[in-house]
């Protein structure tokens, strides 16, 4: 098998860890041939990155995507809390942050409520459309959109989610997104879950764009975990023969899938003036790709890292991010993944082919199951 060339390639490369294994071996910031940006993957390099004042999360000079610039879509993307560094946005992001915690139990009936009706009879074929579909409907309930609208919900936060990466799309998709969360804002009989996104600091402005980022930004992620704890349990034995003794429970393979084989692969920061971060001097105007996948498994963080333990002790996982822009949503991709996993598992569906070939849907950061081979 040959190997990646680079981290981007080996988001979707069919084994990307001993490739990971090599880059974290060399230890610090680094650079490959052929590949632009400083690296770090082992996980001293990784903490120092994510945590330090220097490394911010957009380019100066370009705070939204060229691309996106003067659309719809570029509006949207600038106004999302892990877009920004510093002013109002700590404070949105703390109310989103609480809000997600104290929806856990919500959060928890509506992914049992939609996993009842996605996956009571699911099969491998529609599991990655399925997969992809989970988060928003839930989500999109949560939040109070009527139920004929979230299919087209869907469609529209696929949209945007693609129009980030490539070419824009047009602006009806946003446009629709705003308008559905705004609605859910304004109404005399909002949901539990839209009265506490309403409370605390920021303006709707800033809050309602936020909304529409929980749909956008959980879509891929939770759908990579899901996807990745189903294949955890089809290639090893010891998951579901631990669960049917009651040695772990779903949540607990849930947890190690999010650091076994991370769903979001790598993310990325940019210096805005010359500064020394993990020891290595930058210059401004720097990027450097944190390989978090590759930091999930390092032995001085996770001892046995290539060892899928659903009840690893002390367990380290940078799947999520560190430091102030650590995802607030990781409980709720979780809590998502394993309602939506009990329910694969209780159908009964053969999960063996999982085991083998597959394809991944095109990325250079999320680790998404497109379908067999």
């Amino acid at each position: 098998m040959t190997p990646p060339t680079d981290p981007y390639q080996a988001v979707t490369h069919p084994d990307p860890y001993p490739y990971y294994a090599t880059l974290r071996a060399r230890g610090g910031l680094h650079r490959v041939p052929g590949f632009g940006p400083w690296i770090a993957a082992d996980a001293a390099t990784v903490r120092a990155v994510l945590t330090s004042e220097h490394c911010r999360v957009r380019p100066r000079s370009e705070p939204v995507p060229s691309h996106l610039v003067g659309t719809a879509g570029g509006a949207l993307f600038g106004r999302l809390v892990r877009m920004n560094d510093g002013g109002p946005y700590p404070a949105v992001k703390q109310t989103l942050s609480r809000a997600l915690l104290e929806a856990q139990r919500e959060v928890e009936a509506e992914s049992r409520r939609w996993a009842e009706r996605l996956f009571a009879t699911p099969s491998l074929s529609r599991l990655p459309d399925a997969a992809l579909q989970f988060p928003v409907l839930v989500l999109g309930s949560l939040l109070g959109f009527p139920e004929d609208t979230l299919e087209a919900t869907v469609r529209d936060v696929d949209a945007y989610v693609r129009s980030v990466a490539g070419p824009p799309v047009g602006s009806e998709g946003v446009a629709r997104l705003n308008e559905r969360v705004a609605a859910c804002f304004q109404s005399t009989a909002r949901t539990a879950f839209t009265a506490r996104l309403m409370e605390g600091q920021g303006s709707d402005d800033l809050r309602i764009p936020n909304a529409v980022g929980l749909l956008t930004q959980a879509y891929e992620a939770t759908a990579g975990l899901l996807g990745a704890t189903l294949r955890a349990f089809a290639r090893m034995p010891e998951p579901r023969e631990q669960l049917s003794q009651g040695a772990c429970t779903v949540g607990d393979v849930v947890q190690e899938a999010a650091r076994h084989d991370a769903p979001v692969q790598n993310t990325r920061r940019f210096t805005h003036a010359a500064a020394t971060v993990a020891g290595q001097p930058l210059e401004a105007g720097e990027t450097v790709v944190v390989v978090l996948a590759a930091a999930n498994r390092d032995p001085f963080e996770n001892p046995q890292p290539d060892a899928f333990l659903p009840r690893r002790e002390g367990r380290q996982t940078f799947t999520f991010g560190l430091g102030s822009h650590g995802c607030p949503g990781a409980l709720l991709a979780t809590a998502m993944t394993t309602a939506a996993a009990e329910r694969v598992l209780a159908s009964g569906l053969d999960l063996s082919p999982l085991a083998g070939p597959v394809t991944w849907r095109a990325s250079t950061n999320t680790r998404v199951l497109g379908g067999l081979e």
